[in-house]
């Protein structure tokens, strides 16, 4: 897209919008507010996230490469709360990298051209906030192992993932989370998504019905208390519990209640560490260099929060090692890929040095647990009226029940094959 706007000066006034596109002078002016040399090229970035859908590739004279990228505040409601935590991660890692001296790129933000980290039109605009990152260079990145053309090569990205995950674990072990809350109130609580399902199944549709099930903390509790209600007609609710086909699966989620929030009770009394974890683990987050193969980053910095870094192992084995993937509606294509686990394992505890016995102790009951806890928000959702995990177009009615029954069908796989992931585990620790 050519970018001659030399003769644009005005301040765009419509810039808070969450699903328009921009105009190139609007691109074109939000761009030149950061550190970036004369302007040759703007355009949508091909890879853009699932999220923060405006991103967009910047090219300059100088042969820069840059991604700018607004946040998307309907689901991000605190923007800035987001960027802090993103430059105290990045200056983190940017710190151990050059101490511990190893192969890894952290994500450098670009000024403003006032010298703010990010451009803040919140005033002008309504909520809206941009920020402008130096787009790495010579890496690839995959949405899935299946890319690869051979089985030893997706193994080998399955290893490097692992090493991935172990590299950024250590090096933002040390990161002051003293102040550091989530981006996302409620997530990953456990506990909480219980008490959601208990709401649901009760079919509450007051807050009043719900008042001794909501979070105690108010931030959380204003959240996410439109998600204990039911969001259909009781009518409606009553047909999908009563499904024949999920009932079998909500009897599945309470039986293993007290179970599955066992990480986080683990969390609670310090049997784990509390440390900085990314939130977002899945594959496509990792960036890996063209021409070794080698994991080089971890990007998607949106949803770092304070927890344990096995919920970010557990996100990122349940997803990898699921051969059928996340929306296969027979759960009897739904297994395990044991190879893949072990390479993920391999990969993870050969680099990490930070780990302790007792954390790496919870690495199978980890995956479990999050494939559990993702089962239950999605069986919820269906049960609720799907208000959350929002259907597109061109989705199913009924595919977050799908989603559900997978990821509790994943969990049970896993439960099963339990000895044998604790045997693979001590393999890898020796």
């Amino acid at each position: 897209m050519p970018a001659d706007f030399s003769g644009v000066v005005a301040r765009p006034t419509n810039l808070a919008g969450s699903t328009r596109d921009f105009s190139p002078e609007e691109l074109y002016w939000i761009a030149r507010e950061f550190e970036v040399g004369v302007i040759t090229g703007i355009e949508y970035f091909i890879d853009r996230g699932n999220i923060n859908l405006h991103t967009f590739l910047v090219q300059d004279e100088d042969g820069g490469s840059f991604l700018l990228q607004r946040l998307n505040t309907d689901v991000f409601t605190q923007p800035h709360r987001v960027m802090g935590a993103m430059q105290d991660w990045i200056g983190c890692q940017a710190r151990a990298v050059n101490k511990r001296k190893v192969q890894w790129v952290p994500i450098t933000l670009v000024p403003t051209r006032s010298g703010e980290p990010y451009l803040d039109l919140s005033d002008q605009t309504g909520h809206s906030v941009w920020r402008t990152m130096v787009r790495i260079p010579d890496i690839l990145s995959y949405k899935n192992l299946g890319q690869l053309p051979t089985r030893m090569k997706s193994l080998s990205l399955a290893e490097e993932t692992g090493r991935g995950l172990a590299l950024n674990s250590d090096l933002v072990s040390e990161m002051n989370i003293d102040h550091l809350v989530s981006s996302l109130p409620g997530y990953r609580d456990t506990a909480g998504y219980y008490a959601q399902l208990h709401s649901v199944l009760a079919g509450h549709v007051s807050e009043p019905e719900t008042e001794s099930l909501l979070p105690k903390d108010e931030e959380v509790r204003h959240a996410t208390s439109h998600l204990y209600r039911l969001a259909i007609d009781p009518e409606e609710a009553r047909r999908r519990r009563e499904d024949p086909e999920v009932a079998s699966f909500i009897e599945q989620a309470l039986e293993n209640e007290s179970w599955a929030t066992g990480l986080q009770q683990a969390v609670a009394t310090g049997e784990v560490r509390r440390t900085a974890v990314h939130g977002d683990t899945k594959i496509e987050n990792f960036l890996f260099c063209k021409y070794t193969g080698q994991v080089r980053s971890l990007v998607d910095l949106d949803t770092i929060m304070p927890y344990t870094w096995l919920a970010d192992w557990g996100d990122m084995v349940r997803s990898l090692s699921n051969v059928a993937g996340e929306k296969e509606p027979d759960p009897e294509q739904i297994q395990v890929d044991q190879e893949v686990y072990a390479a993920v394992t391999r990969g993870f505890l050969t680099t990490a040095q930070e780990a302790t016995a007792a954390e790496t102790a919870w690495m199978p009951e980890a995956v479990e647990t999050i494939a559990t806890e993702l089962g239950v928000r999605f069986l919820t959702d269906y049960l609720r009226g799907d208000n959350y995990f929002l259907l597109g177009p061109g989705d199913p009615p009924d595919l977050n029940k799908t989603r559900g029954i997978g990821q509790l069908t994943l969990a049970k796989r896993l439960k099963e094959m339990r000895p044998w992931a604790e045997e693979t585990v001590r393999h890898y620790s020796r």
